[in-house]
């Protein structure tokens, strides 16, 4: 599947602590699948505010950062987890 081409066909938010959450994924499956679909792509996103709470991120760095790079959410939360973790690898002498 190119990622560029595909259609939206169906959106819907889910609350994970509600059982009922399992019943809405399957029925929409089936459905799906009822009308001929066979292949689909399923993206699981959440919200920038909950993976910096998740991630224990400084969401006023966040901010900032976001701010004055003008970068995607995402971008700056891989960014600030990404922080110092190449510090101790030499990662500058490998080029």
């Amino acid at each position: 599947m190119d990622e560029k081409e595909l259609i939206g066909l169906k959106s819907f938010h889910l609350d994970l602590n509600n059982e009922r959450s399992s019943n809405i994924i399957q029925d929409s499956l089936t459905e799906l699948k009822n009308k001929g679909y066979s292949k689909v792509n399923i993206e699981i996103k959440t919200s920038p505010e909950h993976e910096l709470e998740k991630s224990n991120l400084d969401s006023d760095i966040f901010k900032k950062i976001k701010a004055a790079q003008e970068l995607p959410d995402w971008v700056v939360i891989n960014l600030m987890r990404a922080s110092g973790k190449l510090k101790n690898t030499n990662f500058k002498d490998r080029f």
